[in-house]
């Protein structure tokens, strides 16, 4: 009897622990889904924010070459325009 007794207190303890490592194990993969799911939201806000600063460089360049262009404009005025 003794001979068995350690060996039935271990397959109780060896099954009572199993239920907490399978929520052990789920609570781990939710978290790690958690961390994707976060992964994945700042990867989209990231390419957001590219796009967003792509079009701004964009309208900038442009604005730029605008400016030039009126600066050339007006310094062919002011050579036309008589001094007084």
């Amino acid at each position: 009897m003794n001979k068995y007794l350690p060996i039935a207190l271990l397959g109780i303890v060896l099954a009572l622990s199993a239920g907490c490592s399978h929520r052990l194990a789920q609570e781990l993969d939710a978290r790690l889904e958690s961390a994707e799911n976060n992964a994945a939201s700042a990867r989209l806000r990231a390419d957001e924010a590219y796009i967003k600063a792509d079009k701004a460089e964009a309208i900038a360049n442009q604005t730029q070459r605008t400016a030039e262009e009126a600066t050339i404009r007006i310094g062919g005025m002011n050579e036309k325009m008589p001094r007084k």
